[in-house]
């Protein structure tokens, strides 16, 4: 059993820091990039990587550290030469925030944000005390279409201080995020699911719903509700991704893990179900998320999958009205 859990731990660690690249479609540079988390607690080490692929060009990048309780910014900016990369211990170049997600735009030297798909990065985290550590890349948003090297992107309210994910500032927001693959929870398999809201704004709660499905096609429903940015464990969000509950209580594939079934495995569907401040409700809001999975001092992350696109995500109203200059219809392009 032990010889099986850790080739079960090292299978797991292998596939996923692969599968990325295994992709036929790799990420390519964008203007902006959505990092899922930065982590400042004692213990942790942080080392966020941005890199300026552009072979002729100089470029500013502005850091926007979005704190998880208050929603507050901590904002940096960072001058890049041609071919340059910047590696910070985030604990560092953000000491006023212990947890949240980053994002990073580039801008001209007049401080307006720009039109730049040159940019790529990576986030690696290595908790110390659990003696856990997992990387992933950031979600990556090219400009707007019809957009050239250059031009400015703050199009629908300039000077709003609000990158808009609406198509024509940069690109649209995924509507639905499929994620393939979770393991059923008990004392071995803690997974985390981190969630980003992108519509309304620091103001609003949101409420995502998920669908998940055992190992035999098998349909369960549950929701979370977060505001602005967390992390969660599967376990906290429902009992329905326990070991126990799957294979007790469902009719699971009794041959699955194939070598290991005394392990479940399961898929979930990620969409947004509202997104709500004192004074608005907003139906189908963007979100992002990631699962960021441990088996023992293993720790692996991926970007997960997307279908259809939105164009109600942006970064970051404050107000209760949301992005009211914008206000994307939010219906989303589902294609599930």
């Amino acid at each position: 059993m032990k010889n099986q859990i850790k080739w079960l731990g090292l299978l797991v660690a292998a596939a996923l820091s692969t599968s990325l690249g295994a992709r036929a479609q790799a990420p390519e540079p964008g203007s902006m990039l959505v990092m899922p988390e930065f982590d400042n607690r004692t213990g942790v080490a942080n080392a966020l990587t941005i890199t300026n692929t552009s072979e002729w060009s100089s470029i500013s990048v502005e850091f926007v550290y979005i704190d998880k309780e208050s929603c507050e910014e901590f904002n940096r900016t960072v001058e890049m030469t041609p071919n340059d990369t910047l590696t910070v211990l985030t604990k560092f170049h953000n000491p006023d925030h212990i947890q949240g997600f980053v994002y990073m735009f580039a801008k001209n030297a007049a401080g307006e944000p720009i039109a730049f798909d040159h940019l790529i990065g990576n986030n690696l985290v290595i908790d110390g005390l659990a003696q856990f550590q997992y990387a992933t890349n950031p979600f990556v948003f090219q400009a707007g279409s019809g957009l050239a090297e250059g031009d400015l992107t703050d199009l629908e309210a300039p000077g709003d201080g609000v990158r808009d994910m609406d198509g024509n500032e940069y690109e649209q927001a995924p509507d639905v995020i499929m994620i393939p693959r979770f393991f059923g929870q008990d004392s071995l398999f803690h997974s985390e699911l981190i969630l980003i809201g992108l519509t309304g704004g620091a103001s609003f709660s949101t409420t995502v719903d998920l669908l998940i499905y055992n190992d035999n096609e098998e349909e369960f429903s549950a929701e979370a509700t977060f505001t602005c940015w967390d992390k969660v464990s599967l376990l906290d969000i429902s009992g329905i991704f326990s070991n126990e509950f799957l294979s007790y209580w469902t009719n699971h594939d009794q041959d699955e893990i194939l070598g290991a079934n005394y392990i479940e495995t399961g898929w979930m569907r990620i969409d947004g179900g509202v997104a709500s401040s004192s004074a608005l409700s907003i139906p189908n809001p963007a979100v992002l998320a990631v699962l960021v999975e441990s088996l023992g001092l293993v720790g692996v992350a991926d970007l997960p999958f997307k279908t259809g696109t939105q164009d109600n995500g942006d970064l970051l109203p404050r107000g209760i009205l949301g992005d009211q200059a914008g206000g994307g219809s939010g219906g989303g392009s589902k294609r599930e």
